[in-house]
């Protein structure tokens, strides 16, 4: 019974509180029907329910015990941005049903408590009235049956209504303030994805810094250093060169060699990172650079005019024409091969075709899967093409934004 009777002097609590905004919500009842004619010519005349409503969600969310966020309002539309807008309904439709119901719950839940205790203690002084005159909350009193029966009753009802009634009349309001002053399901959803997006783009662009600061470090440190390693190994194997016999010399020379090898993997892992042409040339400049180096003629079409992309969706960009021209080198006929890249800032299209034997399989290892999943992992989509006897088309869109 305690912890009944603490929830429904908790519930009051909500209930009283409400009258803030209850009342204020009852006196724009009467002044909404201008309210909603002046919309299209006065955006700004929903301000006044806005602030309101914004008052309530703080209430709400003091008592649910989190913070209530608030619908998302159109930005944009000219004087009809208001008339257009959900959110603004919403505040309206919230202003009309608070109101009333509101003031109504608020001063009854807030009534009950007193009327409890008037109805026990009627009893003591009904006889100080002139007979036939007193009249109780809701019923009438004339002899001590009816003084000793009548009031109790009405006073286990009033009781029976705070501890049972109070409390989910109480979780109904905030519920509707939950419901009709937040975001719907569908604004949550898109602001959870703009969010994840923001933040997303964000890490790529840091990963992306990253991975050329890594870039940097190796090929200007760790690789400079064992350039300067094996010049002097090689100076170390020509002094030793008039000594054929030494033992020293065999072993300078191997380091030499070793040294070397390590370097050709070292390029290898700094071009897999960030190739380092796209931070010095550009992306146009990598790839030209690229489809020279082909065995077969490859040509390259983009703007010139072309919005350079983020570092990620540049690196991405690079390395899907790479895998597709290695394909086209390795598994297909071709004789000529076509990079086309186009975009408006908001994406990157990329297309490689080949005139090639086509019936290039996903499933079958060729390096298609990986371009799916590199592209996948930035939201962007791959479309592959490979009739059999009609070459291979490559399209990948890549978001920019």
């Amino acid at each position: 019974m305690r912890t009944a009777i603490r929830r429904s002097i908790g519930a009051t609590a909500v209930l009283a509180s409400g009258l803030q905004t209850a009342l204020p919500a009852l006196a724009g009842v009467f002044v909404a029907p201008l309210l909603v004619l002046l919309l299209p010519f006065v955006p700004a005349a929903a301000k006044p329910v806005r602030a309101l409503a914004g008052l309530e969600r703080e209430r709400a969310g003091r008592h649910l015990g989190y913070r209530l966020p608030e619908a998302a309002h159109a930005e944009e539309g000219g004087r009809w941005r208001a008339v257009r807008d959900p959110a603004t309904w919403r505040d309206l439709l919230w202003m009309v049903v608070h109101g009333f119901a509101g003031t109504f719950c608020g001063v009854a839940g807030t009534a009950l408590w007193p009327a409890v205790v008037t109805s026990a203690l009627t009893p003591a002084y009904w006889r100080l009235f002139p007979p036939g005159s007193f009249t109780g909350m809701l019923i009438r009193i004339e002899t001590w049956p009816e003084a000793l029966t009548l009031p109790l009753l009405q006073a286990v009802a009033y009781a029976a209504a705070v501890i049972w009634l109070v409390p989910p009349v109480a979780r109904g309001q905030l519920r509707l303030a939950r419901s009709l002053l937040g975001p719907s399901d569908a604004e949550v959803l898109a602001q959870q994805v703009e969010t994840l997006t923001r933040t997303r783009a964000e890490a790529l662009e840091s990963h992306g810094a990253e991975l050329r600061r890594i870039e940097r470090d190796l090929h200007d440190g760790i690789q400079a250093q064992l350039v300067a390693v094996a010049v002097r190994l090689g100076l170390a194997e020509r002094a030793l060169a008039a000594e054929p016999d030494n033992p020293a010399a065999a072993l300078v020379k191997d380091a030499r060699t070793g040294i070397e090898d390590s370097l050709g993997t070292l390029r290898d892992i700094v071009r897999g990172i960030y190739p380092p042409i796209l931070a010095d040339r550009g992306l146009s400049g990598a790839l030209h650079a690229l489809a020279g180096g082909q065995r077969i003629p490859v040509s390259v079409r983009m703007p010139d005019d072309l919005p350079r992309p983020p570092a990620a969706i540049e690196a991405a960009a690079y390395f899907v024409v790479a895998e597709s021209l290695t394909n086209v080198t390795k598994h297909s006929t071709a004789e000529h091969a076509e990079v086309i890249l186009d975009g408006d800032g908001e994406s990157l299209r990329v297309t490689v075709r080949d005139d090639g034997q086509g019936g290039a399989d996903i499933r079958a290892g060729s390096g298609l899967a990986g371009i799916r999943r590199r592209v996948a992992a930035l939201d962007g989509t791959a479309r592959i093409d490979s009739p059999v006897d009609g070459g291979t088309t490559i399209e990948v869109l890549l978001p920019c934004a």
